[in-house]
């Protein structure tokens, strides 16, 4: 999801034409044996042949064509967000694991509900593109409208993106989540400056039913993974609704930036590119939210003065599951960089910020 915050059997399908050599049928019995010793040696080779094909087309990652593996993915995107369903799942993430329920209405007016089940009680409703938090009884926050945003965790936005070239698509095996057959893709990094991901799709809806976050040398940092999943189940008027709250508070909000920005980063990492620009609404100052994204990836860096009095502090990395925030003082000013990306890109990103030279 666009943060608002295993054993694997292994399979595969063969193409028909080789499918269709297993069901070949022996010669008639009716045929004479000289034909049959005439025809024995071709047999004999045409079967180490075709043993041999078939090795070959099931070792090959040939089989699991990149195109394929998208096209997986654009039926996953669409799942999420037009079918109905409910469940409850598991999330493994900052060293803890946290027990949860969704309710998903999906369609034109798409409206969700996601309630914890473990620790303090806390809810987040969704009606298009509106977002509010309720946590144990404190006041309601009302987010900023998020557009592409989703309550259910580590599923990428692939929607319109092709990912080739910073990372391979595999189609994996098999395996039943929640009940469900369940088909394997994998999107791995091509380098160090992103994370992938590990997919289990529902094999008949695409609907994603597990889903994990993965390093370059495919080590598992967070995992969500339904338990119990009602497929096409509408939810009921009162399961999309929030809970009772005296005060709804409004955090704080982002307006166009209205202008060309001050400040880009100056080395990108390979892949990134800048995507818009935002400022705080309520603060007439020079700070700015530069977006910049590699299609899966999005990362946010926030420029901001820095308060006079305070003395500049060495840089700071902080960690949130694979959440991760690094901040670094630049003279009069703070630099803060977020996103689901690993430390050496945060790092680049935030320590190349520079003012845009005058025209």
């Amino acid at each position: 999801m666009r943060r608002i915050v295993g054993a694997v059997s292994p399979g595969s399908t063969l193409p028909s034409f080789v499918a269709a050599t297993r069901s070949m049928a022996p010669l008639p019995a009716s045929q004479s044996n000289t034909r049959k010793r005439r025809h024995n040696g071709f047999w004999r080779r045409s079967g180490i042949f075709f043993t041999a094909l078939l090795a070959l087309l099931q070792a090959s990652p040939l089989l699991a064509e990149p195109g394929d593996a998208q096209d997986l993915l654009t039926r996953m995107s669409k799942a999420v967000r037009e079918l109905d369903y409910q469940g409850s799942f598991v999330y493994e993430h900052d060293g803890r694991i946290d027990a949860l329920r969704i309710f998903h209405a999906g369609g034109a007016n798409e409206r969700e509900r996601l309630l914890s089940l473990s620790g303090p009680r806390s809810e987040i409703v969704r009606s298009g593109s509106s977002i509010t938090c309720l946590r144990n009884g404190a006041p309601a926050v009302l987010l900023p409208n998020r557009i592409g945003a989703r309550l259910l965790p580590l599923i990428p936005d692939t929607r319109g993106h092709s990912f080739g070239n910073l990372y391979l698509l595999d189609v994996g095996g098999e395996d039943r989540v929640a009940g469900y057959r369940a088909r394997i893709v994998d999107v791995a990094p091509r380098d160090n400056y992103r994370y992938g991901y590990r997919l289990w799709l529902e094999e008949a809806t695409h609907l994603p039913l597990r889903s994990a976050i993965v390093d370059s040398a495919k080590r598992t940092l967070e995992q969500f993974m339904f338990v119990a999943l009602d497929v096409g189940a509408a939810p009921k008027e009162s399961d999309l609704t929030p809970g009772s709250a005296t005060d709804v508070t409004a955090s704080p909000a982002e307006a166009p930036l209205g202008r060309a920005p001050l400040w880009r980063v100056a080395e990108l990492p390979p892949g990134f590119v800048f995507a818009g620009a935002q400022r705080p609404a309520q603060e007439p100052n020079q700070a700015e939210h530069l977006m910049y994204t590699d299609g899966l990836a999005d990362v946010s860096v926030y420029v901001e003065p820095r308060d006079g009095n305070t003395p500049s502090a060495a840089d700071r990395m902080l960690k949130r599951g694979v959440l991760g925030i690094y901040s670094h003082d630049t003279g009069a000013w703070k630099i803060t960089v977020l996103g689901d990306v690993p430390r050496v890109t945060l790092e680049r990103m935030a320590r190349s910020v520079q003012a845009v030279a005058a025209p």
